[in-house]
């Protein structure tokens, strides 16, 4: 039976304009800003664009951050790689408070925020200071942080040391974590391919040899357990599920720098782990903890944010052996934004138009930012591979969201309603996962997200070990140069030739099946360039980039030495080398001391490094004045800050920020439907797992035990010709389905049948109008098991959703769902 109520809904839309979903005054750090559409909006205006500047203000902090010495510590380091926690000011100011063992099982996990998030931040602009923090970071690990040799895992990481001394050797008996071993691994390899350190890769390749060693390569069998060392773990059990993705992703980097191990072990390790993912965690990919367990000061038994990430992540960048990919990653990722709403505490929900929720069911109150700048980088990856706009949006208003939390000064409010919950005190949380995910955002829509006017690698699938951005040209090395490598730039100006070494000059292609590049002009000036170089390591682009260059040729030694130039523009940076002898400056911006300024030491000698950058301002006359500290870093042998010269540029033109996106397509969902591949009915058309509903349970609740009816029903369903979407459903005392669609004009069909004997009062809104009350299902369909679908015509969006709240007494229920622009008729 099919109902139209086009009419009244039509009325009641005219009279009443409330919003959609929730909208809040302020978010995080910020009033909130909408576009046209009631979608939020990024609160920074800076030509460079939001997330770039929140990209700097992270890896300044890192920068800045006060280091140990050795009358406390083993050895004289920035304190963040001993100590897990900080306090930081509103003005900036940072400092560290009493640490205990337990606190700084974070270890692991922190570490290879700051290892992955440096190699991909150096690519980017081009600091060498990232280069010194990886170097450091590296050896604190190798040095301090291994068991002994006479451990059953013997010289292998103690990835969650929550026994022992802080700021002293890890002691054994803290947590080992295989998983987050993994995770480390992963970053120390990428690490070692900007650094060259060896002693790295011997590393990883033993830690890579014991996890082989000790896989299980039983057909079916769990691959790995959590921990190696179970028995001094305070909670239970020692199971491991989608954390499977972190040795995943660990083997293959292996395998990748030539190490396949004694007699391929880690490639039957890898491929045992490989089959575990397909064969058992897939088909269960509606249970709670199938994506879960990895962190590591609970047992994290639920679905979470890192987990979902490396996994989704995972199956994209090896779609050969994940043949259902489009299905698979779309369902891990959407099932998340359902499984982590239960919690009241959090109310993860749709904010503006964005999905906003917490890492997981059971954490973190409403600090809803970093879980939404992690789980975007595989909707904007997943965007982009699928050719999917749906993911796109999702990923592209959630991380313009999630960017409203920090102030210049680096101080951070994570609360969604303003404020600090998490940022306050675990410091991996407020800046190096931000510097990870923002820069592998921008990576994947560059064309959204990457800064206007200005030049930078975006991405890579190798390793850039070197590169220098100069006013004419951009030159930069690749670790390696294997079938398939490919570099993303954002560049100011079209390129007048690109070549490489070995290889001579390439040629524009329309594919990158070959050796060659692709141009993508935007409207502004600017422009994406791909480039594949196969067997070549070194890239040269030449461009007419707007750019004004000022030589300076000065080295500065001693205290109060200094380097003073006028410059006019948008964009300063400040070019120079670094090196073993490098010592410490300080920059001043129109008199105005930079909070972070520049070090120039680094193991290895570079030249033509970017030593400061800043970008984002108003188009004006400035003055900017290096001056030396006549002081070093406790690693350097002099105090030498060597300034090249100076760069600034006033071009202007951004590219907007997506304003108006969204799928326009129509959208049908199976609610309950656990299939990994969608159905499809009579007519041909797909309709998908319905996940995108937000429902409050209760803490840690299992939202697909609690609300989806899995199980289909056997009774015959009448007064239809597509039984089969009647046959699941969802059920709560309240729910609310929140669609993500572009600018226009839709259709919602709701589809109902009384399957399961619920009965009672229904009230149904569509951004938040009353369209049905009291509507009894059984009642208005005549009788049980009879299809009821009821229609709404010109449905407009309210800020970007389609927003649909089921309530009942004692429960709504609903199966299925479309939404596409278009009227249908009523029956």
């Amino acid at each position: 039976m099919k109902i139209g109520i086009a009419t009244a809904v039509l009325v009641i839309l005219t009279f009443q304009a409330s919003q959609a979903a929730t909208v809040q005054k302020r978010y995080y750090a910020y009033d909130a800003v909408h576009d046209k559409y009631g979608v939020i909006a990024p609160w920074y205006q800076g030509q460079n664009g939001q997330l770039d500047d929140r990209v700097r203000i992270a890896a300044e902090t890192l920068k800045r951050y006060p280091w140990t010495d050795t009358s406390r510590a083993i050895a004289a380091l920035p304190e963040y790689m001993f100590s897990s926690l900080w306090k930081i000011s509103e003005n900036g100011a940072i400092t560290v408070p009493m640490l205990s063992d337990w606190a700084n099982g974070d270890l692991g996990q922190r570490s290879s925020y700051v290892l992955s998030g440096l190699v991909d931040y150096y690519r980017y602009t081009g600091d060498p200071a990232a280069v010194t923090h990886l170097t450091l970071q590296g050896n604190m690990l190798l040095d301090y942080c291994q068991t002994p040799a006479d451990n059953p895992w013997p010289n292998f990481l103690i990835s969650v040391p929550t026994k022992g001394k802080p700021y002293y050797r890890c002691d054994p008996n803290g947590y080992i974590q295989l998983d987050i071993v993994s995770e480390v691994g992963y970053a120390l390899l990428k690490a070692y391919q900007v650094t060259g350190e060896n002693r790295w890769f011997e590393s990883a390749k033993h830690w890579g040899d014991l996890l082989a060693e000790h896989c299980d390569l039983t057909p079916g069998a769990m691959p790995w357990p959590r921990y190696a060392n179970p028995e001094v773990v305070k909670w239970k059990g020692n199971k491991e599920t989608g954390g499977v993705a972190f040795h995943l992703t660990f083997l293959d980097e292996l395998i990748k720098l030539g190490y396949r191990g004694k007699d391929d072990g880690l490639v039957k390790a890898r491929d045992a782990g490989r089959a575990y993912l397909r064969d058992t965690l897939l088909p269960n990919w509606t249970v709670n903890d199938s994506f879960g367990i990895n962190y590591w000061d609970w047992e994290s038994n639920v679905q979470i944010e890192n987990v979902t990430e490396f996994a989704c992540r995972y199956m994209m960048d090896n779609k050969d052996y994940f043949p259902n990919w489009r299905n698979d990653v779309r369902n891990v990722l959407s099932l998340f934004l359902n499984h982590t709403s239960v919690n009241p505490a959090s109310r993860g929900d749709v904010y503006s138009g964005a999905w906003a929720y917490p890492e997981s069911s059971g954490c973190c109150g409403r600090s809803l930012w970093y879980p939404a700048q992690e789980v975007s980088w595989p909707f904007a990856q997943y965007g982009v591979e699928a050719d999917s706009e749906w993911a796109r949006e999702i990923a592209r208003r959630s991380l313009i969201l999630a960017t409203y939390d920090v102030h210049e000064t680096g101080y951070s409010e994570d609360n969604i309603d303003g404020g600090v919950i998490v940022n306050g005190a675990w410091f991996k949380i407020a800046h190096p996962m931000a510097l990870k995910h923002l820069l592998a955002a921008i990576g994947c829509m560059p064309e959204v997200f990457g800064a206007s006017r200005e030049n930078h690698i975006v991405w890579s699938n190798s390793v850039v070990s070197d590169v220098r951005y100069q006013d004419r040209f951009i030159s930069y090395s690749t670790f390696d140069a294997p079938k398939g490598t490919v570099e993303a730039l954002r560049l100011s100006a079209p390129p007048s030739e690109i070549r490489v070494s070995p290889g001579g000059r390439l040629k524009v292609r329309k594919d990158l099946n070959a050796n060659g590049y692709m141009v993508t002009k935007l409207p502004n000036g600017d422009c994406i360039v791909r480039i594949r170089h196969d067997g070549a390591t070194s890239v040269e682009i030449k461009a007419k980039f707007p750019i004004t260059l000022t030589a300076a040729d000065r080295t500065l030694e001693k205290a109060g030495d200094e380097f003073t130039q006028e410059f006019t523009g948008n964009q300063v940076r400040i070019v120079g080398s670094a090196g073993p002898n490098g010592g410490l400056a300080d920059v001043y911006l129109d008199a105005k001391k930079q909070l972070a300024g520049i070090d120039c030491w680094n193991p290895k000698s570079r030249v033509a490094q970017t030593l400061y950058y800043r970008s984002g301002l108003t188009n004006d006359k400035y003055l900017i004045r290096v001056v030396a500290r006549g002081e070093k870093n406790p690693c350097s042998a002099g105090t030498l800050v060597r300034v090249d010269n100076i760069q600034s540029s006033s071009a202007t033109g951004a590219t907007g920020f997506g304003e108006g996106g969204g799928p326009q397509n129509t959208q049908r969902f199976i609610f309950g439907y656990p299939g990994r591949e969608d159905f499809k009915d009579s007519k041909g058309r797909t309709w998908r797992p319905g996940t995108e509903f937000a429902v409050q349970l209760g803490g840690r609740a299992d939202s697909v035990v609690r609300t989806w009816w899995t199980d289909p029903v056997a009774a015959q369903i009448e007064d239809t010709k597509e039984p089969e979407i009647y046959r699941y459903g969802i059920h709560a005392p309240e729910f609310v389905v929140n669609t993500t669609v572009g600018p226009g004009k839709y259709r919602v069909v709701l589809h109902f049948a009384a399957t399961r004997g619920v009965t009672g009062a229904m009230t149904i809104s569509i951004n938040g109008q009353k369209v049905i009350e009291n509507l009894d299902v059984m009642e208005k369909a005549g009788g049980p098991n009879k299809a009821l679908d009821l229609v709404f015509n010109d449905i407009a969006p309210r800020n970007g959703i389609i927003d649909i709240r089921f309530t009942g007494s004692p429960e709504a229920f609903v199966q299925a769902i479309e939404v596409g622009q278009g009227p249908e008729s009523g029956g």
